[in-house]
């Protein structure tokens, strides 16, 4: 392969009606409830999937029980319910942060996007959705972009009455979020502050432990505690606003 070859994306929306998908419900109810979920295609019938939680932590716990409910199968489109089986491993399990390896196998021939995309698409497609409110944003990163267009005819197909989708865009891949799951622009010592801070529950209202006490704690100067916690908080919240600026022009248009 050569350097300036890319990858190619088809990016498209799903939705569900409200009081269609028990899971989609949680997100109609729950505006500040976030998913993100990125799949990795190793067969017809397998992936291995993560996914990442966000949310009120009482929301996040509901949310987490119902996948888990579910084995974190795929979520289908047709009227046919998935089945198969899961292994799942948490991986990260804050307040309002969940994430969870998943390896699903043995998926049962039902219309779902996996088992779509799989029947189309080469293998080692990489699926990424993220949902909020009343939508599933998805995007496929492929070796190729033969057999997009059947693919999403049969998507559309099989969509049953209470759930559309959208196709958005194809074309080359230009950028990719892996810092979506890791803190890759964090320092380690920022990393190591805030996860630590999380913890000891320096973020709830009221607070549990205060800036002095959770430098005791770790054995670090309460003025370095206290800097690496504002730097990375400060970049924290500007990778939000940056991330999630677009989606807040589409609600703000209606979209």
């Amino acid at each position: 392969m050569n350097e300036t070859d890319r990858l190619r994306e088809f990016r498209f929306t799903l939705r569900y009606k409200k009081g269609e998908d028990l899971v989609s419900d949680m997100f109609h109810n729950h505006s500040n409830l976030r998913a993100l979920t990125i799949d990795l295609t190793t067969g017809k019938r397998s992936f291995v999937r993560l996914v990442q939680l966000t949310g009120p932590p009482e929301v996040t716990d509901r949310l987490q029980t119902m996948l888990e409910d579910r084995d974190y199968l795929p979520r289908e489109i047709g009227s046919q319910e998935c089945c198969g089986s899961s292994t799942s491993y948490r991986l990260e399990c804050a307040p309002r942060k969940r994430l969870i390896y998943v390896y699903v196998e043995d998926i049962c021939d039902c219309e779902c996007i996996y088992n779509i995309a799989s029947e189309h698409l080469q293998r080692g497609t990489i699926m990424e959705r993220r949902q909020y409110a009343s939508r599933e944003q998805w995007r496929l990163l492929m070796r190729s972009d033969e057999g997009v267009g059947t693919m999403f005819e049969h998507i559309d197909a099989s969509c049953r009455d209470g759930v559309t989708v959208e196709a958005n865009q194809l074309g080359e891949v230009t950028e990719w979020h892996g810092n979506a799951f890791v803190d890759d622009e964090l320092t380690g010592s920022q990393r190591e502050a805030i996860t630590q801070a999380a913890a000891r529950g320096y973020y709830e209202r009221p607070r549990q432990v205060t800036v002095e006490e959770l430098s005791t704690e770790l054995g670090v100067p309460k003025s370095t505690l206290s800097y690496r916690l504002r730097m990375a908080g400060s970049k924290l919240v500007k990778r939000y606003l940056d991330r999630h600026s677009e989606v807040d022009s589409d609600e703000a248009l209606g979209n």
